[in-house]
């Protein structure tokens, strides 16, 4: 037995409810490009987490391919910008980052090597280190220089620069790096 119809806010009965058309896997793939930039394997692993079959999917990123909605090469060029001038991470970071978005090797080489022309690991570390050296004000010097050494390798910098920064901002250490 049916309950009594479904009512609106002024009492009258609504229509029963329709069958929801599911949107296009165009137009969902071109409203996720309209939130943010993002990489062909983010769209394609979207819309198959949304249950698109595979070929709808596929004619989807060729089609945004195609009208240069989507470019690898340069999405990978504007993350590594965007992230390193704003959180002042190194390339490690940002290499592993873009490999979770799917882009390939060499794309990300492409874009580490244009970033390399307008920025230098060592002063996004130099920014990172100003950044962290009021947490680790008051803390005996070994335990100071460890929490910098390992969360500027978390943030992706080479071994290399991760020492001169702690000489630099911290002093000689008499233990052994």
């Amino acid at each position: 037995m049916a309950g009594p119809p479904a009512r609106g806010r002024r009492g009258e009965a609504s229509p029963a409810p329709a069958a929801v058309e599911r949107p296009g896997a165009w137009g969902v793939a071109l409203k996720l490009l309209a939130v943010r930039s993002r990489s062909s394997h983010e769209v394609r692993h979207t819309l198959g987490r949304r249950g698109y079959p595979p070929d709808e999917v596929a004619a989807v990123i060729a089609r945004l391919t195609a009208c240069r909605y989507l470019d690898d090469a340069e999405f990978a060029r504007a993350w590594v910008t965007a992230r390193a001038h704003r959180v002042a991470i190194g390339p490690a970071r940002l290499a592993r980052e873009l490999r979770a978005k799917g882009i390939p090797d060499g794309q990300i080489a492409a874009a580490l090597r244009t970033l390399a022309e307008e920025w230098t690991p060592a002063e996004a570390a130099g920014e990172a280190v100003r950044r962290k050296l009021k947490a680790l004000a008051g803390l005996p010097p070994a335990v100071a220089r460890r929490r910098l050494a390992g969360y500027l390798e978390r943030r992706g910098f080479s071994p290399e620069i991760i020492i001169a920064m702690c000489r630099r901002h911290l002093g000689a250490t008499t233990d052994a790096e």
